[in-house]
């Protein structure tokens, strides 16, 4: 028996967006790791703190601790949380705590200058709407940052000359549970920087399917508008990735990671 066209978040159901997204993470771990060692100036230590902002279920926490580091990551969403802790590693389980990206130091329990890597990938970050409240992230980032620290962040910028609309299939199965996401990409309006996400998830199990439709705003940036910002946070550019962790200069890629540090 199949339902349609439920409203319901992405983020409802930790398990569901935990199938969805999975695949691949260790690839994309791969890459994060290629932009930590091209710009750690020392041999790097397999206990390094990593920090995850908007952590979700823990997917690349619960890689990177399987690989020996040590991590905290936090999110605001408790069932994300609640999920996440219930897939703690065996050997290195990793501290989550429920905090919003723009205030989260005092929630997380971070002194100053004790966190050697930081991550923020899949676009993240264009969850904050507003510089008011990114330029607050990043002041606290470069607050927990080590010296010579490194945060990357996973962004797909916007082309100087406009966007279209775009579209992608996701598809992941755990078990006898297929999830599959249908996402429209819409251009912002004239004068505006939100794009506009439009989900369709389709959650197949054995007793039937379920339709979920979602929709959410991501703010844009141009490469331009995206090195303004940053010039003037307490963070510094340090340099652009292609999502294989790469160096690159293109600044037209579909999703790139973007190496900022202490300024």
């Amino acid at each position: 028996m199949a339902s349609h066209g439920q409203e319901q978040s992405l983020y409802a159901d930790p398990a569901v967006y935990d199938i969805l997204y999975t695949p691949g993470t260790a690839q994309e771990t791969d890459a994060l790791q290629e932009v930590e060692k091209a710009l750690s100036a020392s041999p790097l230590q397999a206990d390094r703190l990593w920090l995850e902002p908007a952590c979700g279920t823990g997917r690349y926490l619960r890689t990177a601790a399987r690989r020996g580091r040590t991590c905290v990551g936090f999110d605001r969403d408790p069932g994300q949380l609640e999920y996440a802790r219930s897939r703690q590693p065996r050997v290195t389980p990793i501290s989550y705590f429920q905090a919003d990206m723009i205030d989260f130091r005092a929630a997380c329990g971070l002194s100053t200058g004790v966190v050697d890597f930081a991550c923020n990938p899949v676009n993240s970050l264009r969850h904050l709407s507003t510089d008011v409240d990114m330029l607050a992230h990043f002041q606290q980032m470069a607050e927990v940052l080590k010296p010579g620290g490194i945060y990357v962040v996973g962004i797909s910028l916007l082309d100087e000359g406009g966007m279209l609309p775009e579209e992608d299939l996701w598809v992941a199965r755990r078990g006898s549970c297929q999830v599959s996401q249908l996402v429209n990409y819409l251009p912002p309006e004239p004068g505006t920087r939100m794009e506009k996400v439009i989900s369709h998830l389709t959650v197949t199990r054995p007793r039937g399917s379920e339709h979920f439709d979602d929709s959410y705003d991501l703010r844009t940036y141009t490469h331009r508008q995206w090195l303004e910002l940053i010039g003037r946070s307490a963070l510094r550019h340090l340099g652009s990735f292609d999502a294989k962790g790469r160096p690159t200069e293109r600044s037209d890629l579909p999703y790139q990671l973007e190496a900022l540090g202490c300024s």
